[in-house]
Order: structure tokens, then sequence, then C-alpha cells
């Protein structure tokens, strides 16, 4: 009973109501013929060919996406939205890159993401994002420094402005390798 209701919240609404109604008429049927209907379902299911990815394609070209630049990652989505706007969906919630942090990332786990990362990786990237005022890469930053010690987030600004201007390339390969921490922490 609890596995077939389970089954059955997992289905759309009408087809849940008609599965429901379904089971009403089922009083007088025989258990040999229950037995052929499952045995029937079994070979459906033995013929259905084993999938070559084990992730979904939206999960694998967001993957894909999480390692390229930020230009190009926004050209690729706007074409996919063109051409179909719902694996274009899928992707986006696939994709975590470091705009995502401050949104995705809980606070009490900012100082186990920045323990396995080289503190001048981290400058570099915090001074690529925190220049762009009200955009989700300063966000993402501010958020950063807002959930460590004080004396640390003072000493990291303090070096991020000693730092000066990031080229994009450099802070776009750090802002990569800290993310690539906090997929493999997650994993």
């Amino acid at each position: 009973v609890a596995r077939a209701a389970d089954l059955l919240a997992r289905m759309p609404g009408e087809r849940a109501r008609r599965v429901a109604f379904a089971v009403a008429r089922t009083e007088g049927i025989a258990p040999d013929t229950v037995a052929r209907i499952g045995a029937a379902l079994a070979a459906e299911l033995d013929r259905k060919p084993p999938a070559a990815f084990v992730s979904p394609p939206a999960a694998r070209v967001g993957a894909i996406l999480n390692s390229v630049a930020a230009d190009l990652r926004d050209s690729l989505l706007e074409g996919l939205d063109a051409a179909d706007s719902g694996f274009a969906d899928g992707v986006r919630k696939a994709i975590f890159t470091f705009a995502h942090i401050h949104a995705r990332v809980a606070p009490l786990d900012v100082p186990k993401v920045l323990r396995g990362v080289d503190q001048g990786v981290l400058i570099t990237a915090l001074a690529h994002a925190l220049p762009q005022a009200g955009t989700n890469l300063a966000q993402s930053a501010e958020f950063l420094l807002a959930n460590m010690s004080q004396r640390m987030a003072a000493t990291l600004r303090d070096e991020v402005e000693g730092r000066g201007r990031v080229k994009p390339k450099d802070g776009e390969a750090a802002m990569a390798e800290l993310v690539a921490n906090i997929r493999a922490l997650k994993d």
C-alpha cells in the first residue's frame, strides 16, 4: 500500500485519478491474469535498452557550461532558449558558478568551502568579483566575506585592495577553482 501510494503521488493528477478508478474495477480479476500482466510489464522493462548516460542531458550540458567562460555560457544559453526553452531552463538549474554561491551555499558551509582553497586563488576571485557592484558576482563575494571571521574578512579585503585590477581570464580561473572545490565538497 505504501509503495502504491508513493507511485500514485508521483503521477499527474488526471492519470492518478484514472489509475484509482481502474483499481475499483479489479474486484473480479483472477490471480493468473495479474501474474500475466506483471510478466508483460517485466518483459517490457527488459526490452528497454540500457542508457548510455547516467545523468540527464540538461545536467550534462550544465556541467560542461560550468567550465566555460561566462560570455560563452550566456551566448550558448541564449541559443538554447531560442531552440528549446524548457531544456535551457533545465540547463540553467544544473549550472553552478561563482555567481550562484550566495544563493546556493549555506552560510555555515563557507568556512568548509574556503578551507580547501588557496588564499591567492581566493584573493584573485574576490578582486575580480567585488568591483562588479550590483552583480551576482559581487553578491557572492560579499556573502563569502560576511560568513567568515571578521578578522579574516578584513585581512582579505586589504589584500584585495592591494591586489588591484585582475585580468578577467585570471579572475574567472580563480572563481572556477573555488567553485570546483565547492562541487568536490558536495560530491
